[in-house]
């Protein structure tokens, strides 16, 4: 099993009404990775999404920071190699594509993998199974 930690900026289309509805845009970006984890590896959990929202009045500029946990079994990869590097493309691509039919921009700025023993995976707090 490994865990993935997805970091992402993403422009805000609609800003107005947005920032209003955080928990809802929680729960897309939750749903949206479990489509990727089912895509690429038939299964998986998404652990926690986390969003802050960011205005800078000086630009009229807003902005989302993402932060997305989830894990997966790399050897339900379906794309090869199997490699992290590959994983990780494929997975930030996926996510990059998904959330630019949102946002008026995604850019996803890191995907990390780290593998996790089962007595850790065991301890991991709350979670929903994609399988």
């Amino acid at each position: 099993m490994y865990i993935c930690r997805v970091l992402v900026q993403c422009g805000a289309r609609f800003s107005e009404a947005i920032p209003d509805a955080m928990r809802d845009i929680e729960l897309l970006v939750e749903e949206m990775m479990g489509q990727v984890l089912l895509k690429l590896f038939g299964e998986g959990t998404v652990d926690d999404v986390s969003i802050c929202f960011t205005s800078y009045a000086q630009t009229r500029l807003k902005y989302y920071f993402m932060q997305i946990h989830a894990q997966f079994d790399r050897e339900g990869f379906i794309l090869l190699p199997r490699t992290e590097e590959h994983i990780k493309e494929a997975i930030g691509r996926s996510m990059g594509t998904l959330l630019r039919e949102i946002f008026l921009s995604a850019e996803v700025d890191a995907v990390t993998l780290t593998p996790i023993s089962w007595d850790y995976e065991n301890t991991l707090p709350r979670s929903r199974s994609l399988s």
